[in-house]
């Protein structure tokens, strides 16, 4: 249980907060490169960590993002022209670099060098793996890339999606390190003599509650959940917590690797960037048009939008047959069902009014880890450690299969597995 004075502190990402700060001190993800406008196209608003911003590609195809809104008398710059270099006001004509540096002011005399004292807020952005990356932070301290295996692969080996969560981002985030959740919420009622290890297998079902094993790291935690099946052994799936949103979720094997991101839009809504990846290989079409679809890993979301199908104003398109016949739920989709029970607790979950219990030790550990960061950076005024050294990102979620005796973090060949 927490204070609702804690909650705040949490869940509170705008400027000049705690956490916002701390979050800001990261490069931050926040649109896939497909959305991106081209060249000298119309920009694109983008709201982000409580801020109204506006994405464009000059002439010179370099991104800028900055502040929507015009510093001279605030009239939104997503109606703007988008030509020469820059984006022009259509208000009185003031014209912007992707660095936020005014290139013109036709309405002031020529003789004025007014033009080279306003500057609007912009922010460093970058393309990589996939993403639109943003810097929001102060100072001339930069942090570090995270560096995740997919950052430099090539475009055929990787698919990222993006979709709109109306809750606040740890909610949403805390569902993806509660594997506890797996044998209820993700069930399938006609499927339960399946064997594999899946979300739908027997695994799960087994046993329904597993002993937690959360361990520590410079860029996190692993969240190890342990469940014990047949003939003396005990099935491990290594998930991994990386600061300050994101998450690997173990695959079934064979199937691609996925990096997950939980990013604040504002308080009470999120962003969620899903990346899947082959590091070895291109994606195949089954598995590209399976994500695109809305599978397991994705979002289903009406095309050329950021809006998932089923939603809280519609239900989630729950069908009270499929509910008592085939799935735990009668909602289609591992990620709408996710959003349903994260979502219907409200934008703002009190916190104070839970009631935890073991398997909620990954998710109590999150958010002291998230808390401690922000005082700690509050008090320092220093980079995170994280933020600091994006090598400790390459990483992997894992899933085995040991003797009941053994613990995940003393084989070696485990943790070889997770590293990348």
């Amino acid at each position: 249980m927490m204070t609702q004075e804690d909650n705040r502190f949490l869940t509170q990402t705008d400027m000049g907060t705690p956490m916002g700060t701390y979050l800001r001190s990261f490069w931050i993800p926040c649109m896939v490169l497909g959305e991106v406008p081209g060249a000298d196209e119309a920009p694109l608003r983008l709201r982000l960590l409580g801020e109204d911003l506006i994405v464009f590609r000059d002439s010179n195809g370099r991104v800028g993002v900055m502040e929507e809104h015009c510093p001279h008398r605030r009239a939104s710059l997503y109606f703007g022209r988008n030509e020469e270099g820059g984006i022009r006001c259509v208000y009185h004509g003031w014209k912007f670099d992707v660095d936020g540096n005014c290139l013109e002011m036709p309405n002031e005399p020529a003789s004025s060098d007014y033009c080279k004292k306003v500057k609007a807020v912009a922010y460093p952005a970058r393309e990589r793996g996939g993403l639109l990356w943003v810097w929001m932070g102060k100072g001339a301290e930069v942090p570090q890339f995270p560096d995740f295996e997919w950052l430099d692969l090539p475009a055929d080996h990787l698919y990222a999606s993006r979709w709109e969560q109306e809750c606040n981002s740890i909610q949403a985030m805390e569902g993806e390190l509660d594997a506890a959740h797996v044998s209820f919420l993700h069930r399938r009622v006609d499927r339960l003599d399946e064997k594999k290890n899946s979300l739908s297998g027997s695994y799960f079902q087994v046993d329904r509650a597993p002993r937690w094993h959360v361990k520590d790291t410079d860029y996190g935690f692993v969240a190890a959940s342990q469940r014990d099946v047949e003939d003396g052994k005990s099935y491990w799936r290594m998930n991994q917590f990386l600061l300050p949103f994101y998450t690997m979720i173990t695959s079934d094997p064979g199937n691609a690797r996925m990096t997950r991101m939980w990013v604040p839009k504002d308080d009470e809504h999120c962003w969620v960037i899903a990346v899947n990846f082959r590091v070895d290989m291109a994606l195949q079409e089954p598995e590209l048009q399976a994500w695109k679809n809305g599978d397991n890993t994705h979002r289903k979301v009406v095309p050329g939008t950021t809006q998932p199908v089923e939603t809280r104003a519609n239900d989630y398109l729950i069908d009270r047959e499929v509910q008592k016949r085939v799935s735990f739920t009668g909602i289609a989709g591992v990620r709408a069902q996710d959003a349903m029970v994260t979502e219907s607790a409200g934008p703002i979950v009190d916190r104070s009014r839970e009631h935890l219990g073991t398997s909620d030790i990954a998710i109590v550990r999150m958010r002291r880890r998230l808390m401690a960061e922000a005082r700690a950076l509050a008090s320092s005024g220093t980079l995170p450690a994280a933020a600091s050294a994006g090598a400790l990102y390459r990483v992997r979620a894992h899933q085995t299969v040991l003797d009941r005796d053994k613990q995940f973090d003393q084989e070696e060949e485990v943790l070889a597995a997770m590293r990348s």
